[in-house]
């Protein structure tokens, strides 16, 4: 054998020894890889599926599909701070029936209302008096599809650890289809939000 041969299978040899130290050095940062996703996938999915349900149950009720249906007549606002938390704005007054019969005389709403106003709610079964209208429909309708959105990257992240097509098929459109709708409704309750202070 000739120098040169050898030269040439000491080169090789030397290439794939460097080769699978690389591959083997790469193996463990794979596995923590896969870890990290499958967690954020796991993450993402329950996170996704909490919000949704819950903002689902409460879009419900503002639409009038759960929940029985009231009149809270404003004696008074103001804001506090319960528990330490950020201050909300609170409102006292008269529940009222549809038909005007008195329901609680002390009722509480964490609403922004005007005082003498009469404001249509919704007594919720899990959380209480909520108001109605379009300002209540498109903050909890667009918070439904955030935790859609955040549903939905959980899923694509588990379908691409499991090497799943789906994932690249229509991933991308889905996600793009939810946050036009997420950047539609927050636009929709902003306005909403600026009427209110405004106009009324």
């Amino acid at each position: 054998m000739t120098s040169k041969a050898a030269r040439r299978r000491f080169k090789k040899a030397e290439r794939l020894r460097a080769f699978r130290g690389t591959q083997r050095n790469r193996r463990p940062k794979q596995r923590g890889e896969k870890v990290r996703t499958a967690l954020a996938a796991l993450v993402g999915t329950v996170f996704g599926v909490v919000l949704t349900g819950y903002a689902g149950l409460m879009l419900a009720g503002a639409v009038g599909l759960s929940g029985t249906s009231d009149y809270l007549h404003v004696d008074s606002c103001a804001v506090v701070r319960p528990d330490h938390n950020k201050p909300v704005t609170q409102c006292r007054g008269q529940l009222l029936s549809p038909g005007g019969r008195l329901i609680d005389p002390d009722a509480v709403i964490q609403a922004d209302a005007r005082i003498g106003s009469t404001i249509a709610v919704r007594d919720q079964p899990l959380v209480g008096l909520e108001t109605l209208g379009f300002r209540a429909v498109s903050g909890w309708a667009t918070l439904t599809v955030t935790g859609l959105l955040v549903l939905a990257l959980g899923m694509i992240a588990g379908f691409t650890l499991c090497g799943s097509s789906l994932a690249s098929e229509t991933g991308a459109r889905t996600l793009l289809v939810l946050t036009g709708v997420i950047a539609v409704g927050g636009l929709a309750y902003g306005l909403a939000v600026l009427y209110e202070h405004v106009f009324q």
